[in-house]
């Protein structure tokens, strides 16, 4: 079992990721998270939109080390 951080998308207050979200690597996490989160189209994207009722952030989990991830 390694330590990853799972990316969690909320619309309206309903889940709509899964635990397929997966990453090494707690801050090309958190730029996935900022991106949803922000409406972002580019990593030199720099407007500041929040979207309406859209929450993302990552979270710490274990899992095995076999797992697919996104990094």
């Amino acid at each position: 079992m390694i330590l990853a951080f799972l990316l969690v998308v909320t619309v309206a207050g309903e889940k709509v990721s899964d635990d397929s979200m997966l990453f090494k690597n707690i801050y090309r996490c958190n730029a996935f998270a900022i991106a949803i989160e922000n409406g972002r189209e580019s990593p030199n994207d720099s407007r500041r939109n929040s979207q309406q009722n859209i929450i993302a952030y990552c979270t710490p989990k274990m899992v095995n080390i076999n797992s697919e991830f996104w990094d």
